[in-house]
């Protein structure tokens, strides 16, 4: 699935129009059929004519809702229109369809309408275009319809909810709380980024009819993979394959107090199909866990004192790094000044490479270790992303995309929506998972994962956007076995499935 921005979806728009001449009405007419489906399978086998209520806006949403209000009128349901602009004031194609609905008899409410009860009400009000916080009418009509919604009416919004900034997923004000949203050909940002992802509900993308991009999709319209889509990027297995044809992955993780992490890193990545893995850790308070927990892994060991304080980790690395295909640094490392040299080392390797939690800690103070001609992995969670930035996140899409291009790099940015980003421009977005992966030591497997497939040979890209939808289904997984509430970050390392 591609997601665009509002602006890229209107260039494609105007250029079928002007370009193509595709008529508008025909557009319009195709949204609405769409629209008037889904409306209707809200009384399906309901054995009475569906009540329904549109409101329409000033745009091309209204139009849309008007040429719906048609055809639900047509299908035999009790339809009415809550117009929120004169019909002069409209544009010439929602205007046609305001016309044929007042010459068809449908009648117009106001605003005291929303008070009554419908089985549905499909909210026409705002497009993606939305800049502003809704005022007068339109902020009164947005109330009345979530009212409606929580009476038990079915909220279909017609594009992206309104009142939620199609671009950033912001709500402009109150927004509508949608169960269903019907987008036209292809999906927004605001769809995805969160809080807009929740008011969207259930995400519909009807096919209207509009070419695909003559110059083609560009690097900055993401994608959504699914499970095929994932499945398609890993490496194939031949029969007669053997162990150092999938890579021998060294992780580098685990600190006094934190073989946990080192544990939940080295048991997903053997999971997502490492052939090999050696893990360098420190010999007292983490090489036995990881021995015990994770016996298919190979062990190196950090020499660590009676007091905790360790032997020189960037000498001890440059020695483990011989014959290994991809190195992963970070998860439970600490913070403690010395154990920077091991980002370092692992970063000036040539090794592709990824770097997460107190990885990445080390890492802010010292960015200029990104400039490497191999393959690197940043996995972080806002409040890293943050660290890196120098300020908080701002925009989530944006900030992952320049920091990668900037450093050259792929940011895998963690949240209820995932944004991989690539160092040429490319996005993905990973938006599969459940609010149960939120517990501690979720990213070490995530981690992992990713070490495993830049192991077995894949390019950053596409490890880092592959570990992020395999990450989430073992989510999925770990929830059906143990609820949202009970999961942990070992129920999901062991859940990882290829």
């Amino acid at each position: 699935m591609r997601v665009l921005t509002p602006e890229r979806m209107r260039e494609i728009e105007r250029r079928a129009i002007e370009g193509y001449g595709i008529d508008g009405l025909l557009l319009m007419e195709r949204a609405a059929l769409a629209l008037a489906e889904e409306v209707l399978s809200s009384r399906a086998g309901a054995g009475r004519p569906l009540r329904a209520l549109l409101v329409c806006g000033s745009g091309n949403n209204g139009g849309d809702a008007y040429a719906c209000a048609r055809m639900l009128h047509l299908k035999g349901a009790h339809v009415c229109l809550l117009p929120l602009c004169p019909v002069e004031k409209l544009p010439p194609d929602a205007r046609k369809n305001a016309q044929i609905c007042q010459a068809l008899g449908i009648p117009a409410v106001g605003l005291d309408a929303l008070e009554r009860d419908y089985d549905a009400v499909v909210d026409g009000v705002f497009g993606t275009g939305l800049s502003r916080a809704p005022a007068g009418a339109f902020a009164q009509a947005i109330a009345g319809i979530n009212r409606a919604g929580a009476r038990g009416a079915r909220i279909v919004s017609v594009d992206i909810p309104s009142g939620i900034d199609g671009a950033t997923g912001q709500p402009l004000g109150e927004a509508v709380r949608a169960e269903t949203t019907v987008t036209f050909q292809w999906a927004k940002r605001g769809h995805f980024l969160y809080p807009g992802a929740s008011c969207a509900g259930r995400l519909a993308v009807a096919d209207i009819g509009i070419p695909n991009p003559a110059q083609g999709f560009l690097p900055e319209d993401a994608e959504v993979l699914d499970a095929g889509g994932v499945r398609a990027l890993l490496p194939r297995r031949a029969r007669d394959a053997h162990k150092n044809d999938f890579g021998h992955a060294l992780l580098v993780a685990g600190s006094r107090g934190m073989a946990g992490a080192a544990v939940l890193a080295a048991t997903a990545c053997m999971r997502a199909g490492a052939g090999l893995l050696t893990v360098l850790a420190p010999e007292r308070s983490v090489l036995p866990q990881v021995q015990s927990a994770v016996p298919v892994a190979m062990c190196l060991p950090l020499a660590e004192a009676a007091d905790g304080a360790l032997a020189d980790d960037a000498a001890a690395l440059s020695a483990a790094l011989t014959g290994k295909s991809a190195v992963g640094v970070g998860p439970g490392l600490s913070r403690a000044p010395g154990r920077a040299g091991a980002v370092r080392a692992a970063l000036a390797s040539g090794l592709p490479a990824v770097v997460d939690a107190d990885g990445l800690y080390h890492l802010a103070g010292a960015q200029g270790w990104l400039a490497r001609g191999a393959q690197t992995v940043l996995t972080p969670h806002p409040g890293e992303m943050a660290r890196l930035l120098g300020r908080p996140v701002a925009d989530p899409v944006r900030d992952a995309a320049d920091y990668a291009r900037a450093h050259g790099c792929t940011v895998l940015l963690k949240g209820a929506l995932t944004v991989i980003a690539a160092p040429d421009g490319r996005l993905t977005f990973n938006c599969i998972g459940t609010s149960g992966m939120a517990t501690a030591g979720s990213g070490d497997a995530l981690t992992g994962i990713v070490l495993a497939l830049l192991a077995q040979g894949m390019d950053g890209y596409d490890a880092a956007r592959a570990a992020a939808y395999l990450h989430a289904e073992a989510g999925l997984r770990a929830e059906a076995a143990f609820g949202a509430a009970s999961m942990n970050a070992l129920d999901m390392a062991r859940s990882v499935r290829l």
